[in-house]
């Protein structure tokens, strides 16, 4: 996939969401979206918090030889790791502790803001994808009230354009669905699979490191942070699936048998198309849900217990 076909794609979804927002406000039905929109705001801020303290930590580890050096000095320089290793051919990094950390950190510093900005626009995106199918419940729920009309032919035409108008709503959840889907294989698949090989790596080093508490630490905590993003990556998903499946429920717990026959076959199709869920993939290969996060994790613990029974 070109960058100018992900630049369109992203266009497309933005002039979508832009589209939904005005014409729910017209409808006085944005309040839905933005209870969505607020659920996925905190889970950004969240997310944002707890990476942050990931990174701090992952920052300090290596300062922590420098600094009892000064508090606790002994009578040679206690050993220092680096954030990364790296080798320089001009120069020896150890003569230039500090210029070398400054430059990694700020370079880990760029890279976790990037992430975290990337993935804040995610997650709120995929909320307004799972609250247009939200949107969709609440129509429907305000369809299946009784009108106060007497007239039956007047109430059959107001329930039948109260339905259409929800029909046409779950195909614009299902067309945004489709079009952030799309737009995110890759690059879903891109992180999962390198979350994957973090955590696999980082749980090798923690415990081959054990002898060196400092690198131990610090592997421990890029381990905890990999397994952090893959939770924060699959939870939006989840949130996206359970929308979906929830307008299903809403549906057949409605009293849809006492409505005219035309608008039964709507509903009807609305149930048929729920079937099919609204599941975000990482390029067709792994679904993002929690149910394939503790797959994950699961089998990550497993092959981490497995190193330490070797090593011992």
């Amino acid at each position: 996939m070109s960058h100018e076909h992900i630049i369109l794609q992203f266009n497309k979804l933005f002039k979508f969401i832009e589209k939904e927002w005005e014409q729910l406000k017209l409808n006085n039905e944005l309040h839905i979206l933005e209870k969505v929109l607020m659920q996925g705001s905190k889970m950004s801020q969240l997310y944002r918090s707890t990476l942050m303290s990931f990174m701090i930590l992952f920052l300090v580890v290596p300062l922590i030889s420098p600094i009892m050096d000064i508090i606790h000095p002994l009578n040679e320089t206690r050993s220092r790791q680096q954030l990364l290793r790296v080798n320089y051919v001009i120069f020896d990094q150890n003569d230039y502790f500090f210029y070398v950390y400054i430059q990694l950190a700020w370079g880990a510093v760029i890279v976790v803001m990037t992430v975290i900005a990337a993935d804040w626009l995610y997650i709120l995106i995929i909320h307004h994808s799972s609250g247009l199918f939200a949107v969709c419940g609440y129509k429907v729920q305000k369809a299946m009230r009784q009108s106060d009309s007497d007239d039956e032919i007047a109430l059959y035409k107001y329930k039948v354009e109260q339905f259409r108008d929800c029909v046409i709503m779950h195909n614009e959840a299902i067309e945004f669905y489709n079009l952030l889907n799309e737009s995110n294989q890759k690059s879903y698949l891109i992180q999962v699979g390198i979350n994957m090989m973090g955590m696999s790596v980082t749980a090798v080093q923690t415990v081959v490191n054990f002898d060196r508490p400092a690198e131990a630490l610090r592997a421990a905590v890029f381990h905890g942070a990999n397994q952090f993003h893959l939770f924060v990556l699959s939870l939006p998903g989840q949130v996206l699936l359970d929308h979906c499946n929830e307008l299903a429920k809403q549906i057949y717990s409605s009293t849809w048998y006492n409505m005219p026959l035309k608008v039964q076959k709507m509903l009807y199709i609305m149930q048929i198309r729920c079937k099919n869920p609204c599941t975000l993939t990482a390029g067709g290969l792994y679904e993002m849900n929690m149910e394939n996060f503790g797959i994950t994790f699961k089998t990550c613990m497993s092959y981490f217990t497995m190193i330490m029974s070797l090593k011992g």
